[in-house]
């Protein structure tokens, strides 16, 4: 009818509207989709010459846009999860009008589809980690389309996955995008998250909403690492370059290193970065072991003096630093009457779960886990101590299964 008509008029205006704006690389394969599923929900010569044009610009953008390794270019596990489902439908459109998707396209289907097994964890889900969040596990499995993959590698798009007995890790091992593609990248280097028996249990507060809310989600205080001298290392934009460039990420560090070990039962993660080398001339060195034959994850964080601290310094003897290890929101808490060590009990979870630790002091203190933008109370572990200018610090912590549980 009538109706229909003017609807159909109204979707082809948009999608030239938005077809004429795809100019830069961010964003460019998503918007391609969109014109191309545009024309193909509009019938003759128009749709067709739409879906062309669409299907042009999506070839031209996906090798920008999906890395080789099957990773999104802004390192966002949610939005190569997003951006597979979105392929997945104009896969779907095209073969009602008896079409084969390019190869490009196919490739591209092929290489997402591995990382989102990669970043799939054992609850389903995916990692809380540069900007991405735990979706419901319905909504991982239906972008997959029942599809089995092979083994898991070791690390895709910059993480690092290492899986032991009982107990799994996902490590931020790689500097997080910048330019464009930062719009919800994380300053957040060497960021960790573990599972026990397939529930969260260490994580981060969660993504930022999408309107550019909070925007200390996005800084290293909101994650699973170390911060050094109550400082940041890095953050989005603010004032007048938000406006101008959009809430993307600056100053985040780009020296980020990692070294993987496999060896008889375990393995080994070592990172580092050069976030806190400019100001306080340390390094930060995180070094994981999970095991495979105990439900045990051991880790080292350490700061090591880089050039001439002293002088960085200006005579300031001792910097303070804390450790801090966001819980899930379902996971309660209790610290141990020595100060050295913490209970963990995940939802469900028949065992309890014990972090222990040799720093100067630790605490349980009140954090915060972000959901689709909702909010939720949560509570951190945190480390604290104070690193010598000279000398640097370390500190040793240790995640196994509680000997015995105290009744609830």
């Amino acid at each position: 009818g009538a109706g229909r008509g003017v609807v159909a008029v109204g979707v082809g205006r948009q999608a030239r509207g938005l077809l004429a704006t795809l100019q830069r690389a961010e964003g460019l394969a998503e918007g391609a989709i969109a014109v191309a599923l545009a024309g193909a929900a509009l019938s003759e010569e128009v749709g067709r010459k739409l879906m062309d044009k669409g299907l042009a610009r999506l070839v031209r953008a996906l090798p920008l846009t999906v890395l080789p390794d099957g990773g999104h270019a802004s390192r966002n596990p949610r939005a190569a999860l997003e951006l597979l489902f979105d392929l997945r439908v104009l896969d779907a459109a095209l073969e009602q009008h008896g079409l084969h998707p390019p190869e490009d396209v196919l490739r591209a289907v092929d290489r997402l589809a591995a990382a989102v097994r990669f970043f799939t964890l054992a609850d389903g889900s995916l990692p809380d980690l540069q900007g991405s969040d735990a979706v419901p596990p319905a909504y991982v499995a239906a972008a997959l389309g029942g599809e089995a993959g092979g083994p898991t590698p070791a690390g895709r798009n910059g993480f690092q996955r290492l899986d032991g007995r009982g107990l799994q890790v996902v490590a931020d091992a790689a500097p997080a995008t910048e330019d464009g593609w930062s719009l919800a990248a994380c300053a957040q280097p060497l960021a960790i998250e573990v599972l026990a028996h397939g529930r969260r249990l260490v994580t981060s507060c969660g993504a930022p909403p999408a309107d550019g809310g909070f925007p200390g989600l996005r800084q290293v205080d909101a994650a699973s690492t170390l911060v050094l001298g109550e400082a940041t290392c890095g953050g989005p934009a603010t004032g007048l370059r938000a406006t101008a460039m959009g809430p993307r990420l600056l100053g985040a560090p780009q020296g980020v290193d990692f070294r993987r070990q496999e060896a008889e039962g375990g393995l080994w993660l070592e990172m580092s970065h050069d976030g806190w080398e400019r100001r306080f001339h340390l390094r930060h060195d995180r070094r994981l072991f999970v095991s495979q034959l105990a439900e045990e994850l051991r880790g080292e964080d350490r700061l090591t003096p880089v050039g001439d601290s002293a002088a960085a310094e200006a005579g300031r003897r001792f910097i303070p630093f804390v450790i801090r290890f966001h819980l899930h929101p379902d996971v309660a808490s209790s610290l141990a009457r020595d100060g050295k060590s913490v209970l963990l009990r995940p939802p469900g979870d028949e065992v309890g779960w014990r972090l222990r630790s040799d720093a100067r002091e630790m605490a349980i203190e009140e954090s915060a886990y972000f959901q689709a933008g909702v909010p939720r109370r949560a509570t951190q572990v945190v480390l604290r101590g104070q690193a010598r200018a000279d000398a640097g610090a370390t500190v040793r912590w240790k995640l196994a299964v509680a000997e015995e549980l105290p009744p609830h």
